[in-house]
């Protein structure tokens, strides 16, 4: 059978429904049509009318209602667990049958989404099971390593992913991955920072003690400067190094003069008692910031 002739879809629901050799309706839905339902008469055979059609859009809008129905049922259900999951509520097990509900099994990772709406989420990952929870700004998504490319595709998106884990195991340090991730992905502008592609975080402990005594170690006194003087030497060192010591480029990202920039750049070695210019500073500054940015220190 020859494929019909699109050309025929109306450019409006308010359009005719009548056009050459059948009959074409828009199908009902919240916020407009879904499409059109196309019905040509076959050569031969008994004409079924406009009403017979109006029918079956009605019929079809109705089979779309249930099926946007059930899927607004799933992603409820879904943030229900995704926030169980990530306050620990859920043993295990329980929380693979949770996942596998919603045919999330294998390996599985956990994204935080930056810059997007929600329904701009929804769309990209339309037709990849995962599940989805807004926390403030955030959107928390849990599935498939492949929902990276979906969501990095996002315009304007800035997203941090975990390294891949098992389904149902405990998201403590899956969610500080992700968290570090997305606030390197807005530092960096770029749209998708992967946890397990920072050759630098490697090295960083898991323990947020340990972490903590690192920072405090090497960067407490430029914390307490920053809290009491309301500015930014920390963020402004993070640039730097971040752009390879780019003096220009650091302060145009920053939006303030080079002098500016390197005037915060002397003032965090007197505080600190690091000299940026020597190799072992830069590298215990560099894996000091790193680890206060996974603690959630740095803006």
């Amino acid at each position: 059978m020859p494929a019909p002739d699109t050309s025929v879809i109306p450019g409006s629901a308010d359009a005719p429904p009548t056009i050459p050799g059948g009959f074409a309706l828009p199908v009902p839905s919240p916020g407009g049509p879904a499409g059109f339902l196309i019905a040509f008469e076959r050569e031969g055979a008994r004409p079924a009318g406009l009403a017979v059609v109006q029918h079956i859009a009605t019929v079809a809008a109705l089979q779309l209602a249930m099926v946007r129905t059930e899927r607004e049922t799933l992603r409820r259900e879904g943030a229900e667990i995704l926030a169980e999951l990530l306050q620990g509520a859920l043993e295990p097990a329980v929380a693979r049958r949770h996942l596998l509900r919603h045919s999330i099994e294998g390996e599985t990772v956990l994204a935080v989404v930056r810059g997007v709406t929600e329904d701009a989420v929804l769309r990209a990952l339309e037709d990849q099971p995962c599940l989805l929870l807004k926390r403030g700004e955030d959107r928390y998504l849990l599935g498939a390593p492949g929902l990276g490319e979906a969501v990095e595709s996002l315009q304007g998106v800035a997203a941090g992913m975990s390294r891949p884990f098992s389904p149902g195991s405990p998201l403590r340090i899956a969610q500080r991955e992700a968290l570090w991730a997305a606030s390197h992905a807005v530092a960096s502008g770029r749209a998708l920072v992967r946890y397990g592609d920072d050759v630098t975080g490697r090295w960083l402990p898991d323990d947020p003690a340990a972490l903590t005594d690192l920072v405090e170690h090497v960067l407490g006194e430029a914390l307490r400067y920053d809290t009491g003087h309301g500015s930014r030497l920390l963020t402004s060192v993070r640039t730097w190094m971040e752009r390879d010591r780019r003096t220009d480029e650091a302060a145009a990202a920053l939006h303030v003069h080079p002098n500016t920039l390197a005037y915060r750049l002397r003032r965090f070695s007197e505080l600190t008692g690091r000299d940026l210019s020597t190799t072992g500073a830069f590298a215990e500054v560099w894996l000091a910031i790193r680890a206060a940015s996974q603690l959630g220190l740095l803006d």
